[in-house]
C-alpha cells in the first residue's frame, strides 16, 4: 500500500535520465529505483528508502530532503499520478480486500487419501493349507466366479498317497490276520464244545454205565437171595419127600402081605373047589380079586417109586440148576463190581481228561483273545492314521467353501512350496454388496471417524468421465498394521452410494478386487487458515520471518 502512496511510474528511459543527472548526488540520495515485478515490464518504480518513508508524514521534512533532488526528478514527483494508476491502485485494493474476505470467510475440504480395493461386505473366506506343501496345479485366477467345492489349488499328494496305500496294505494284513485269529479262536471254542459235548456224553454213559451196574448188582443180589431162597426150599422139599417114600413103601407091604393073604385062600379054595366044596366060579372071583390086588401092588409100586424119585430127582436136578446159577450170578456179581469200580475210575478219568482238556483250551482261547485284541487295537490305530491320511490328502485339494469371487490368488505358479496356515486364496461371498477397503497412513488417521462422507475414484473408471462414486465411511480399524510400502496404516471400510456405472444407457456393475482411491472429507478449513500454514510451520520449527 505504501508503494502506491509514495511512489510514481516513469519510463525506464527517464527513469535512466534521472539516474544520470543525480550521479554527483548519489551517496546522499535516498531514492531507489527498481523494475517493476512483472516480467518483461517497461516499468520502474521509484521508490524512497526507509528513512523517507519515516518521514513522509511531515511535508517540510519532505521538502528540505527533496531540495536537493534534481529538477526533473521533483517536476516529476509534482505532476499529479495519472487516471490508469489510480485505477490500478484501486483494483489491487480491492483485490485485495476481496482475497482477505475470500481468504477469512472461504472454507476449503482437507481430505486424507486411502487407497484400496473392492470387497464384499462382511465376512470373507481365506483358503489355507493345514501344513506345507508343494502347489501342483492352480485351477483358478483372480475375480473369477467359483461354486461351493470347487477345486482351487492342487497341491503335491505324492507322499501322501504313498502314505495312505501303505497304510492300506498294513490294514488290510491286520485284517487278514484278525480274520484268522477269529476263526481260529471259533474253531478252538467250536472244538471245545464238542470235547465238552463227548466228555458229558462219555460222562453220562459211564454214569449210566455204572447206574446199570449198579442195578444189575442190586438185581444179581436180589437173585441170588432168591435162588438161595429156592435151593433152601428145595432142599426142604426133599426132606419131605422122604418120608412119602417109607409111608409108600409100608403101603406096598400091606398089599403084598394081603396078597400073600389072597393067595393063601385061592389055594384053600382051590382045593375046596377040587372038592367041589365050593364053586369054580368063586374061585375064579376070588382068583380075579387076587390079581387085581397084586396088579395094585405092582402099579403102586411102580407109582410111588417112580413119582417119589422123581421128585427127589427134580428136586436135586433144580436144586444144583440152583446152585449153579447162584454161583454164576455170584461170579457174575464179582464181575459187574468189579466193572463199577473200573467205570467210575474212567469216570473220574474222564472227568478230569474233559477238565484238563477244557482248560488247555480255555487258555488257547485266552491268547488268542489277547492276541485279537491287540490286533483290533492295530487295527483301530491304522484305521485312525489312515482317516488322518486320507483327510490329508483331501486337504491338498484346497476347494472353495462357499459360492464367491475369488478376491486374491497369492500363487503365482506350480512349484511354490506353501506353508501352513499361509492364504493362498481368499474368497468374496458373491451376493453380499461390494464395500471399499482402504489403506490409509498414521497421519492422517487421527481425524477419520464413522460416519465421515467420501469421494471414491475407481481406476477402472476414470472419474473425468464417469464422476466419483460417493460413499461414507462405516469402520476404521483399531490398531495399526505395519505395511512395508507405506509404514504404518490404519484400515478404513467404505460403504458405497452405488454399485455401478452407466456406459450407453447400461448399467456396469463393480467387480470385487477393482482398486480405488478414497479421498476422505476429514474437515473444512479456512483459506487464510490454509495459506498461513507454511509460515505457522516455518516459526514452530523456530525461524523467524
Amino acid at each position: 500500500m505504501n508503494f502506491f502512496n509514495s511512489a510514481s511510474t516513469i519510463s525506464r528511459r527517464e527513469a535512466g535520465d534521472i539516474a544520470a543527472q543525480n550521479q554527483d548526488g548519489s551517496e546522499s540520495s535516498s531514492t531507489e529505483v527498481t523494475k517493476l515485478n512483472s516480467p518483461g515490464s517497461n516499468l520502474v518504480s521509484v521508490t524512497p528508502n526507509s528513512a523517507s518513508l519515516n518521514t513522509v508524514t511531515s511535508i517540510d521534512l519532505a521538502t528540505t530532503q527533496t531540495s536537493h533532488w534534481s529538477p526533473t526528478l521533483n517536476q516529476l514527483l509534482e505532476e499529479p499520478p495519472p487516471r490508469f494508476s489510480q485505477l490500478v491502485t484501486l483494483g489491487a485494493m480491492s483485490f485485495c480486500l476481496v482475497f482477505f474476505a475470500w481468504s477469512w470467510w472461504g472454507k476449503i475440504d482437507e481430505v486424507s487419501k486411502a487407497q484400496g480395493k473392492l470387497i464384499p461386505q462382511g465376512k470373507t473366506y481365506k483358503v489355507e493349507p493345514v501344513e506345507i506343501g508343494k502347489v501342483k496345479y492352480i485351477a483358478v485366477r483372480e475375480a473369477q466366479e467359483v461354486k461351493a467345492g470347487q477345486t482351487l489349488i492342487e497341491l503335491d499328494t505324492e507322499l501322501v498317497t504313498k502314505e495312505v496305500a501303505r497304510l492300506e496294505q498294513m490294514l488290510q494284513a491286520y485284517r487278514f490276520e484278525f480274520g484268522q485269529k477269529r476263526a481260529l479262536r471259533e474253531q478252538l471254542a467250536l472244538e471245545a464244545k464238542t470235547r465238552e459235548d463227548i466228555t458229558n456224553a462219555e460222562v453220562s454213559a459211564q454214569r449210566t454205565a455204572i447206574s446199570l451196574a449198579k442195578d444189575k448188582v442190586d438185581t444179581l443180589s436180589r437173585l441170588l437171595a432168591q435162588k438161595q431162597g429156592e435151593v433152601t426150599a428145595y432142599a426142604d422139599r426133599q426132606i419131605n419127600l422122604r418120608p412119602l417114600s417109607n409111608l409108600a413103601r409100608e403101603r406096598l407091604n400091606q398089599l403084598n402081605t394081603e396078597i400073600v393073604s389072597r393067595q393063601q385062600r385061592l389055594d384053600k379054595l382051590a382045593t375046596l373047589a377040587e372038592q367041589g366044596a365050593v364053586s369054580q366060579e368063586y374061585v375064579f372071583q376070588v382068583e380075579q380079586s387076587l390079581r387085581e390086588a397084586q396088579r395094585q401092588v405092582t402099579q403102586s409100586q411102580l407109582q410111588e417109586v417112580t413119582t417119589a424119585n422123581e421128585q427127589i430127582f427134580q428136586s436135586d436136578r433144580a436144586r444144583g440148576e440152583l446152585e449153579s446159577q447162584i454161583t454164576s450170578n455170584q461170579g457174575e456179581l464179582a464181575t459187574t463190581l468189579k466193572e463199577i469200580k473200573m467205570l467210575e475210575a474212567e469216570l473220574i478219568q474222564k472227568q478230569a481228561d474233559g477238565k484238563r482238556t477244557q482248560l488247555e483250551t480255555q487258555q488257547k482261547i485266552e491268547q488268542l483273545e489277547f492276541e485279537l485284541a491287540q490286533i483290533e487295537s492295530k487295527v483301530v490305530d491304522t484305521q485312525n492314521l489312515l482317516s488322518s491320511a486320507k483327510v490329508k490328502l483331501q486337504q491338498k485339494s484346497l476347494k472353495a467353501p462357499v459360492d464367491g469371487v475369488v478376491l486374491s490368488l497369492n500363487v503365482d505358479n506350480a512349484g511354490k512350496v506353501v506353508q501352513a496356515g499361509e492364504t493362498v486364496v481368499e474368497i468374496a461371498p458373491i451376493a453380499a454388496p461390494l464395500i471399499l477397503s482402504a489403506s490409509i497412513l498414521n497421519s492422517e488417521a487421527g481425524f477419520i471417524e464413522e460416519g465421515m462422507p467420501v469421494q471414491v475414484k475407481l481406476d477402472a473408471y476414470p472419474y473425468q468421465y464417469y464422476g466419483l462414486i460417493s460413499g461414507e465411511v462405516t469402520h476404521l480399524s483399531a490398531d495399526a498394521k505395519d505395511d512395508s510400502q507405506l509404514g504404518e496404516v490404519y484400515q478404513v471400510e467404505v460403504a458405497l452410494k452405488r454399485d455401478h456405472i452407466t456406459e450407453n444407457r447400461q448399467k456396469i456393475k463393480f467387480k470385487a478386487g477393482q482398486t480405488a482411491t478414497a479421498d476422505i472429507v476429514i474437515r473444512r478449513r479456512r483459506i487464510l487458515d490454509v495459506w498461513l500454514e507454511p509460515i505457522k510451520k516455518l516459526q514452530q520449527d523456530g525461524m523467524e520471518i
